[in-house]
């Protein structure tokens, strides 16, 4: 089949019950091979654990749908506003901070 469509519906939220956001992984509801297609919705305030991805090795990119958030990178923080993306490597630990608006954004991430 030359294209797969899917709606976040389809997929489950893969935060813990005690979180208000949402957060949807749509790889294989997508069927794609090294591409990661996530959308993460955070209410006011919430923050996403920190992480990096050297075990995976994979980049990704940040995309503000609506909102704005922070991402720590623990040294510095860089803020991004409605229609602002950051591509951020492997290795970097970062961790997404929502400032007092509900915020949605688009995740892609793909191996290196």
């Amino acid at each position: 089949m030359p294209h797969t469509n899917a709606h976040v519906s389809d997929a489950e939220s893969v935060l813990p019950d005690d979180v208000q956001g949402e957060m949807w992984m749509l790889r294989d509801e997508l069927d794609t091979e090294s591409l990661g297609f996530t959308v993460l919705a955070l209410e006011a305030g919430e923050e996403t654990m920190s992480h990096a991805h050297l075990d995976d090795d994979q980049e990704e990119i940040y995309y503000v749908v609506t909102g704005g958030v922070d991402v720590d990178f623990g040294d510095h923080t860089v803020s991004l506003d409605t229609d602002e993306a950051i591509r951020i490597s492997p290795e970097e630990e970062r961790q997404i901070q929502n400032r007092d608006e509900f915020s949605k954004l688009v995740l892609a991430s793909a191996p290196v």
